[in-house]
């Protein structure tokens, strides 16, 4: 349960940086092609959020199979909670990336 509050609070660490980063943007990088560096820090945090999700993913996927096969070293409420961990960081990307959604419509349906 622990776990899943510590993602939660990563994730939406993530979100306000890059929130904080869109309100007050930096002057283009003109050294890199005219890229700015905002462009990046929100690729790089997305591949983040997205690699932790895998990774929770991942590893209650692990469990379960390794409590299935039999290991006597992993109890139910082990596999029980990491699934349950999962399950959370999906819906909540899954939320996200609804949110965003509405949020990319609603930009791209103003008029100029």
């Amino acid at each position: 349960m622990i776990e899943a509050l510590s993602a939660i609070a990563a994730a939406l660490g993530d979100l306000q940086s890059v929130a904080s980063s869109i309100t007050a943007p930096a002057a283009p990088d003109t050294a890199a092609g005219g890229a700015s560096t905002q462009g990046a820090s929100f690729s790089d945090a997305l591949r983040g959020a997205l690699g932790r999700l895998d990774g929770t993913i991942n590893a209650a996927d692990t469990e379960a199979k390794s409590f299935a096969s039999g290991n006597p070293d992993i109890p139910l409420s082990d596999v029980m909670v990491s699934l349950e961990q999962a399950n959370l960081a999906l819906q909540m990307a899954a939320n996200v990336r609804d949110k965003v959604v509405a949020a990319y419509s609603t930009v791209m349906n103003m008029q100029i």
